[in-house]
Parts: C-alpha cells; structure tokens; sequence
C-alpha cells in the first residue's frame, strides 16, 4: 500500500472514531424543579335581588304620585312613564375584576311598541354605574336600578287603542378583562 492510502485510510478511521461511530452526537441539558400552586376562582353574582317582586308604577305626575299600574285595568295616555325601581346586591370577588351592568334582552312589541321608549339606570350610592364600573371594590354594595317605559308624548291618534308589551327581561352583570 502506499503512504498515500494509508494515511487516507488512518484520517477516516479517526473521523469515524470521533463521531461516535453510529454518527449520535451528546447535546447538554439541565432542569431545575418549579413549585405549583393551588388557585381558587372568585364570583360574581347577584344576590338579595327585589326586582322580580317589584311593580311597575305611574310616574310622579299623577294624582296618586307612584299609583302601581295594574295592567287588566289601567291605560296609559302620551306622556306616562311606567317605572320599576329594585335593587340588588353584587357579590363580587377576585383580583383585577372589572363587570358591566345591563338589561338584557328588553323587547317593545305590539302596535304600540313604536311610542314607547325604555331607559334604565343603575346606581351604587347614588352614583351612575357606566361601562366597566363593577370592581372587586363593589362586594357587597346594593345597586339601585330603576327601568321605565315612557309613552312618547309626540305619538298622535293613531295610537289610541293599541296595546303593547315589554318582554321579559333580565337584569345581567357581565365580567370583561381589562
């Protein structure tokens, strides 16, 4: 053999040998251990709710201020307001917690629907609840709510005799991430 090829022969046998010889190559690695955690969810709900007991009663113009409307027996003329006023109790916990507050699903119906007009306000100690007011903050404050449907007082003659209704609805605290 000549030197050539031996030496040739020598340089792969050491490049074999050097990689391993199956071609596997050993990369490092460490791991070190991380504690867990236990979590608890927080609430929110509404409790100690008075709305579904609550009337609906004339607005104070009447001659009786606050006489409770009785649908069987009473109509309304342009210029009523039929108001409920409740008010609830927000369970509210947990870090970082922003709600809103809403009527959910109201529907005027009926031929009359188109004179009538509903509004709502929620307030916790006498001031304006507005978008994102709800905080963990507000465990265990009382909302003031007050819903009314007005009869338009610019509705003309043609809707006398008309009935309308305002459909279930429900009162909503919705929990937004912020």
């Amino acid at each position: 053999m000549k030197k050539t090829t031996k030496g040739a022969l020598a340089a792969g046998s050491a490049a074999v040998l050097l990689m391993g010889g199956a071609g596997t190559l050993a990369y490092w690695s460490a791991n070190t251990s991380v504690a867990g955690v236990n979590v608890t969810a927080g609430e929110l709900k509404i409790i100690n709710d008075t709305c579904t007991n609550a009337n609906w009663v004339f607005d104070s113009g009447e001659t009786v201020a606050n006489k409770t409307y009785v649908p069987a027996t009473d109509l309304i003329v342009p210029g009523d307001k039929l108001t409920k006023t409740c008010q609830f109790e927000i369970q509210a916990t947990g870090e970082h917690l922003r709600a809103t507050v809403d009527l959910t699903n109201p529907a005027l119906s009926g031929d009359l629907a188109s004179a009538l007009t509903l509004d709502s306000s929620f307030k916790v100690g006498g001031v304006d609840l507005t978008e994102s007011d709800i905080t963990e903050a507000n465990d265990g404050n009382v909302v003031n709510v007050v819903i009314g449907v007005t009869f338009n007082s610019g509705s003309l003659n043609p809707t006398q005799t008309l009935t309308g209704a305002l459909s279930q609805f429900a009162i909503q605290i919705d929990q937004i991430h912020s």
